[in-house]
């Protein structure tokens, strides 16, 4: 499908049947389209400033995402027989796992390394598989074997699977699950782990904050609609038309949205959202116009960098989020990527999952706030010099695979600040949505 390009903006990407498109722009700002209203007195794009420790980090990995995102591309070929990419800034290593470990045809700048590690499945085969077992859903509920998450791991070692059991009889339950699922999938099924607690979408985070915007609008901002508030993430084309991302849990379509309360105590109208996904968690607000910028920094006095490009997230790559609520936090380290999660049940069948999603925790540790309530469908980007690139949108707490393997990362009750004041929302990991289409 053919999308139309407006002044100086060009599409990069689509979903679905040509639905949503990301409007980079590029790194300089670019006057809007005639007939769009230019905002009076909005600070100049300028970028925030980070600690040293996690500037250094970022400066590190700039680098090597390149050659990460260049190997994620040619992942999606079932032929490459790639599992994972990651990313360690530390040794400058870029570490691509491969079922057939032999030579990677791509260059490399100098200073990065390229380590090629042998892997057992390939990244294509763990996402047949996990689609399998999403839609074997009801089968396997039949069996009393209710898979909660699962998600392919970066370095091909098969799937990891979270399954749900509870009362006195939990260890038979895991057994007798664990066993079922490694007979009808095979040993791609690496992992299988047990969690007492059933995801559900309640337990995603609402609201957001940035007050005081107009068209075009920034991503960042505070949403407020009869379901609650949310963050705006990035602008983006939907069906030719220009609108701002957020998650879908945030509203269906028609859903009214509105950024305010102002410093005049008042609301003001956004638009209503023309596209939403449950199935991704990804939603696009019809608007006006919008600018391909978001805040950055605080919640009260944000700065604002302008938006490169979306890209795939990378394991082991450092990452920042804007929420509204929490404002911007940055090192932030993904773990995992293309993780599926239920979000409802009907007795022992999971009858929706969500994804693809993946999964962040503070580099700084577990007593490092992330994200909070209050954050949900804001941007998470990396920092590429003076601009951003979009690598997804905030969702909720780690995914049951994360949250086994980073459970100090998981409980959503640390105190952390918002411009209401301190309060118990917050967690030190979080997941996110995909940027549509990577």
């Amino acid at each position: 499908m053919r999308i139309s390009k407006s002044a100086g903006v060009g599409v990069v990407a689509l979903v679905a049947a040509g639905a949503v498109a990301s409007a980079a722009q590029a790194a300089s700002p670019v006057p809007p389209p005639s007939g769009t209203t230019v905002k009076r007195g909005a600070p100049a794009l300028r970028a925030g400033t980070l600690a040293p420790a996690v500037a250094a980090k970022q400066a590190a990995q700039a680098r090597l995402l390149p050659v990460a995102t260049s190997l994620e591309r040619e992942a999606k070929d079932p032929a490459s027989g790639i599992a994972g990419v990651s990313v360690d800034a530390a040794t400058a290593t870029v570490r691509v796992y491969k079922t057939d470990a032999g030579h990677v045809r791509l260059s490399t700048p100098a200073g990065v390394k390229l380590q090629v590690v042998p892997a057992r499945f390939s990244r294509a085969a763990m996402l047949a598989t996990t689609s399998r077992i999403t839609n074997d859903a009801k089968a396997l509920g039949a069996a009393r074997v209710s898979v909660q998450s699962v998600g392919p791991t970066v370095d091909g070692s098969g799937l990891e699977v979270s399954v749900v059991v509870s009362g006195k009889s939990a260890a038979a339950q895991f057994a007798r699950a664990q066993s079922l699922l490694r007979a009808r999938y095979g040993a791609v099924v690496h992992t299988v782990t047990a969690t007492q607690q059933r995801s559900t979408s309640s337990a995603d985070y609402f609201s957001g904050w940035r007050f005081n915007d107009y068209a075009p609008w920034y991503g960042g901002d505070r949403l407020s609609s009869s379901v609650g508030g949310c963050t705006s993430g990035f602008e983006a084309i939907y069906n030719g038309a220009p609108s701002m991302l957020t998650a879908s849990h945030c509203g269906g379509v028609g859903t009214a949205f509105s950024n305010g309360p102002s410093t005049s105590n008042t609301y003001r109208f956004m638009g209503n959202s023309v596209y939403s996904n449950s199935g991704s968690d990804v939603a696009a607000i019809g608007v006006t116009s919008a600018t391909n910028t978001i805040n950055v920094g605080s919640t009260t006095a944000p700065t604002q960098m302008g938006v490169s490009g979306w890209a795939r997230p990378v394991v082991g790559e450092y990452l920042c989020q804007s929420g509204s609520y929490t404002g911007e936090v940055c090192g932030l380290r993904v773990v995992d990527t293309a993780q599926q999660q239920c979000v409802s049940w009907f007795l022992f069948i999971c009858t929706s999952y969500m994804g693809p999603l993946a999964d962040v925790v503070n580099s700084a540790g577990s007593g490092s706030y992330a994200a909070g309530h209050g954050d949900s469908g804001g941007p998470v980007y990396s920092r590429a010099g003076s601009t951003v690139v979009a690598k997804g949108l905030v969702h909720g707490q780690l995914t049951d695979n994360a949250k086994n393997n980073y459970p100090s990362y998981f409980s959503d009750q640390m105190w952390c600040p918002s411009p209401e004041g301190w309060s118990q929302r917050c967690s030190s990991g979080f997941s996110f949505a995909h940027m549509p289409g990577y």
